[in-house]
């Protein structure tokens, strides 16, 4: 069956789709797991502030953190 979490961070994965980046390879450049990076995109668990940095860098935005990172609790 298939991960039913929701993405609660949805600007960034849209940032990420934007730019062709797979989750795997975001999650290793950020040297965590595709399912660490999962959870974290989901609001299971949360970014460290050297996590939340290098993705505003890898993914070349010149917006706000909070803008970036604001989640979505939608239904």
């Amino acid at each position: 069956m298939k991960n039913s979490k929701k993405i609660v961070y949805r600007k960034l994965a849209a940032r990420m789709t934007l730019l062709a980046l797979k989750k795997t390879e975001v999650a290793k450049m950020l040297g965590i797991s595709y399912s660490s990076l999962r959870n974290k995109l989901c609001g299971v668990s949360d970014f460290t502030l050297p996590e939340a940095l290098r993705l505003k860098q890898l993914l070349c935005v010149t917006g706000s953190m909070e803008e970036l990172f604001e989640k979505y609790e939608g239904a």
